[in-house]
């Protein structure tokens, strides 16, 4: 059965899955040049479609995880003890309620009516299958992990009136277990944070988690537990001056409060309350269901050391996060969900390279036409790549299939050697980018055990830089520019048998450098989105921000001298 599903939201994209696989999937933003571009995907749909030689007439399902609506089952008597509960506790604040959920009603009907359209233009009636978001972000996880019996959590801002659920899937068997409001948010918390910070909430949030290393979280912890706190097993938030469930409205009382802390103590006091509260609320449920899995999936879930506190935590063997844990992965979450709720067929995630790729006829017909660049095509690329290394030349890598989902996996990265720490200050200043958290290292499944002290073979999260590992001394001692301040890293491990080239590459510089790992950071300048195409390597190429480029494992172009 053939499977479209499509999110026309935050970072908009399609996906397109065929039983078991995972066929093609794309953002709009790589397209448009529109970071976490608000669009209807018309080019991703268009794409993904002609990439497999598929028409809409071909499709037999279209998947759609955004605003699927209110379902009574999942969320009535939830909302009325919440609203028993405030009238009980907090009255004088019922309104912010009361907005919350009339912001819920109307807030999603112009991106639902543009799908609806499509739809009704299409003669695609039939075929659409809308599904509760929670149920999306959950499932897609589930479906795409090593697991056959999970404990499930997604969390983010909201999403169909819910903010967090938690479940337990057994062989496709499903029991809800937990589920919290839209009011009672972690996302928002952690969002309004990053906005009290000076930054851009629901996008920003990972300079928060960078920041907070470097701050001592004890100082700000009341005030913390004031916005929100875990109460009973639930989530509550305290609504009035000291939140809101919403990236807009501050008080000025809230303000003035966390004036009085620093920045890293105010981030590092909402990056461990963010913890305790993620692992406070799961930890009976992994006890009085003796699970040692979890599956984690949601754009809270985007959070790399929150996601490592889940997978330390007591009884817990491994932890899966989805790849595209955010919103930007509904189309690839809606798609396998309908696949498994149509035909039991689950799919299998063997990579995140989905996207266009370019063939080596038409980069070199491209090459040929820049008469300032020079390029080569070395017989031995990986010594080449080695060679350049060792002259302390910044790369950038325009490899196959563009990865989907946020982060950069070797397909449309730069990457340098991780011995001079500098290179974070350097090259963050030359993409105009403000980070607080070291560059991520990339590694192989042969050399991780050197690097991490909590690393395992079976760490299906570390292909995909989801998640924070412990460093071992060799790291700060060699790979200083990949080591936070916390003495922790994001890795992205590589398996020969997934990324052969980039496998030897690692190899051979360990070899030659006795440095288990190179640095991994995404291709763009800051609030851009990743480059898509070999013209836009060639632009940053022109701009004196790499040494080389590096396309398909094949040609290595420089400017001329």
């Amino acid at each position: 059965m053939l499977i479209l599903g499509i999110t026309n939201n935050d970072t908009a994209g399609a996906c397109l899955v065929e039983g078991k696989n995972i066929l093609s999937a794309v953002h709009e933003e790589r397209f448009t040049r529109i970071k976490g571009h608000k669009i209807w995907p018309q080019q991703s749909i268009d794409y993904v479609l002609k990439q497999n030689n598929k028409t809409l007439a071909d499709v037999d399902i279209v998947a759609y995880g955004w605003n699927a609506g209110f379902n009574e089952d999942h969320s009535l008597n939830l909302y009325v003890n919440r609203v028993i509960y405030e009238c009980q506790n907090n009255f004088a604040n019922i309104d912010v309620l009361k907005k919350r959920i009339s912001d819920e009603l109307v807030n999603d009907k112009v991106k639902r009516a543009e799908f609806d359209r499509f739809i009704a233009d299409n003669d695609l009636k039939n075929k659409v299958r809308y599904i509760d978001h929670h149920d999306t972000h959950a499932w897609g996880a589930w479906l795409c992990s090593p697991f056959q019996s999970a404990l499930v959590v997604t969390s983010d801002g909201r999403g169909d009136f819910i903010s967090l659920t938690v479940r337990l899937i057994e062989q496709g068997k499903e029991t809800v277990l937990h589920r919290e409001t839209t009011i009672d948010s972690l996302g928002y918390f952690y969002g309004r944070i990053t906005h009290l910070l000076g930054f851009k909430p629901n996008r920003h949030e990972g300079k928060i988690t960078g920041l907070a290393a470097h701050g001592n979280p004890a100082r700000a912890m009341p005030l913390m537990k004031k916005m929100i706190d875990l109460k009973d097993g639930h989530i509550i938030a305290n609504c009035g001056d000291y939140y809101v469930p919403s990236y807009q409205g501050y008080s000025e009382k809230l303000i003035n409060e966390v004036s009085n802390y620093s920045k890293e103590d105010i981030a590092a006091a909402a990056q461990q309350h963010i913890e305790n509260m993620i692992t406070g609320l799961i930890s009976p449920y992994i006890k009085n269901y003796k699970v040692k899995h979890v599956c984690l999936a949601g754009g809270l879930f985007g959070n790399v050391k929150l996601n490592q506190r889940v997978n330390q935590m007591e009884g817990i063997e491994n932890v899966f996060v989805l790849p595209c844990m955010g919103d930007d992965g509904l189309a690839l979450a809606a798609a396998v969900t309908a696949q498994w709720r149509e035909t039991d067929t689950r799919c299998e995630l063997t990579t995140m390279a989905l996207g266009p790729d370019y063939s080596n006829a038409s980069v070199s017909a491209l090459l040929d036409q820049q008469p300032d660049l020079h390029y080569t095509q070395p017989a031995d690329m990986p010594q080449a790549v080695v060679d350049l290394l060792r002259t302390d030349s910044v790369l950038a890598f325009v490899r196959g299939n563009m990865e989907f989902g946020p982060r950069a996996l070797c397909q449309r990265s730069i990457v340098y050697h991780a011995h001079n720490k500098d290179i974070n200050v350097w090259l963050n200043n030359q993409l105009h980018r403000t980070e607080f958290m070291p560059f991520a290292p990339v590694t192989t499944d042969l050399l991780a055990e050197v690097c991490f002290t909590d690393w395992s073979s079976a760490d299906a999260s570390a292909e995909y830089m989801t998640m924070t590992y412990d460093c071992k001394p060799v790291m700060a001692a060699q790979c200083p520019a990949v080591v936070h301040i916390d003495n922790t890293a994001r890795p992205q491990v590589i398996r020969k048998e997934k990324d052969p080239f980039m496998f030897e590459l690692i190899q051979k510089w360990y070899q030659f450098s006795g440095q288990p790992c190179l640095v991994n950071t995404s291709f763009n300048r800051h609030e851009e989105p990743i480059i898509n195409t070999p013209e836009e390597a060639l632009s940053v190429l022109r701009a004196g921000i790499v040494k080389a480029v590096i396309i398909n494992d094949t040609f290595i172009v420089t400017n001329k001298e």
